[in-house]
C-alpha cells in the first residue's frame, strides 16, 4: 500500500512537473516570438527614419551646396548617415576644388570634406587638405592638412579623420 502510494505521488508529481516544463517552454516560444516582432517592427522603424533621412540630406544638401558648383569645382558630392544609436542624420560633403597653390604650370586643388547633422545644422568634422603639383624644375608632388577637426578632436591626416568619423557611421 506504501509502495502504490508512493507510485501515485511519484506519478502526479511526474504531471505537474512535466505540465509546468510544458508551461515553460510555452512562455519561453511566445517570449521568443515577442521579441522576433519587437525586432522586425524596429527594423522596419529604422528602415522609414533612413529613408527620411535621406530625403532630408539631400534637400539640406540642395540649400547648403546647390549654388557651389562652379567651374572651379571638380567633385562636389555627400553620402548621408542615419545613426540609429544616436538618431542622428548626418551628411557627409565631400568638396574638390582648382586651387591657386601650384607654381607655374603646375597644378593644384582642394579636398574639402564636413560632417555635419541635418536637422541641427550643427557641424561634428571638418577636414581640408590641399593638393599641390610643380613640374619645374622637376616634377614635385606633395599634400598639406589645412584643418582636421571631429568634435574638438585635432586630427593630422586623412586617414586619421576617417578613423574618428567611423563612430558616427557605424551605429
Amino acid at each position: 500500500m506504501a509502495r502504490l502510494q508512493a507510485m501515485v505521488v511519484g506519478l502526479i508529481l511526474l504531471v505537474t512537473v512535466g505540465c509546468d516544463g510544458d508551461k515553460i517552454a510555452q512562455l519561453e516560444k511566445q517570449n521568443q516570438e515577442l521579441k522576433d516582432q519587437i525586432a522586425k517592427q524596429n527594423l522596419a522603424a529604422d528602415f522609414d527614419l533612413q529613408a527620411k533621412c535621406s530625403k532630408d540630406a539631400r534637400v539640406w544638401f540642395n540649400e547648403n551646396w546647390g549654388g557651389a558648383r562652379d567651374k572651379q569645382t571638380i567633385l562636389l558630392d555627400f553620402t548621408n548617415y542615419y545613426n540609429a544609436k544616436h538618431n542622428k542624420c548626418l551628411i557627409l560633403v565631400e568638396y574638390h576644388y582648382n586651387s591657386q597653390f601650384a607654381g607655374p604650370g603646375g597644378n593644384s586643388w582642394t579636398n574639402d570634406m564636413s560632417l555635419t547633422d541635418v536637422y541641427e545644422n550643427a557641424k561634428y568634422a571638418y577636414f581640408a587638405e590641399n593638393h599641390i603639383t610643380n613640374f619645374k624644375p622637376t616634377i614635385e608632388t606633395h599634400e598639406e592638412v589645412i584643418s582636421c577637426d571631429v568634435e574638438r578632436t585635432k586630427c593630422k591626416t586623412g586617414d586619421e579623420f576617417n578613423n574618428l568619423l567611423r563612430p558616427y557611421m557605424n551605429d
